[in-house]
């Protein structure tokens, strides 16, 4: 009987560790499960923090685009206007390029474009870009004037501001006038044998 009585509680202190022990380990699978949940939401709120960051981001940097484009085409409009205002006191287009720091192509680049503004400028009815330049009644007319300025220029032995207008590859030379230290004079001479020089 006493037998049967340690028995019985021998088999019920063993329950109660066991159960005990069931409890522990329920416990910390508990904690660990609200420790998984607790990193998996950390880790999709800095998910979406990283997509909002990203877009922000891409939104600053497209607009800082579109004023750094703005800002360098006024600079360059305003260069061009620079260079054209140089070609306006009668230096040949290979000095203006040694004073300016640029190649004459980027020279007659920059006449091109400065004339390409003022047209388009008159089109829309609105002010040309200037750099408080004095040459812009002459590049508007330029185009018409031209011969009349070329021949004019020929009798008086000097260049004009009128005859700065630079030909397209190709076209004919004889827009701008021979002078001495001029690229643009060999090519004349070479394209118009005979004319004098």
């Amino acid at each position: 009987m006493q037998e049967r009585m340690a028995e019985r509680q021998r088999r019920s202190s063993r329950t109660v560790q066991a159960r005990e022990a069931a409890r522990e380990r329920a416990a910390r699978f508990v904690k660990q499960e609200e420790e998984r949940v607790r990193i998996a939401g950390d880790a999709i709120l800095l998910q979406d923090e990283i997509a909002d960051f990203d877009a922000e981001t891409e939104r600053r940097v497209a607009k800082l685009r579109e004023e750094r484009d703005a800002q360098l085409a006024e600079k360059r409009e305003k260069f061009d206007a620079l260079v054209v205002e140089m070609l306006d006191t009668e230096i040949p287009a290979q000095q203006a390029a040694e004073r300016l720091g640029v190649s004459v192509g980027q020279v007659r680049a920059a006449k091109r474009n400065f004339d390409q503004a003022v047209a388009a400028h008159a089109g829309q009815g609105t002010e040309p870009p200037t750099a408080d330049d004095p040459g812009e009644a002459q590049a508007e007319s330029a185009e018409g004037d031209a011969s009349a300025a070329t021949s004019g220029a020929a009798d008086a032995g000097q260049p004009t501001a009128d005859t700065y207008t630079f030909s397209a590859p190709g076209a004919a030379a004889a827009v701008v006038p021979a002078q001495e230290g001029s690229p643009e004079n060999s090519e004349e001479t070479a394209l118009s044998p005979g004319s004098g020089g």
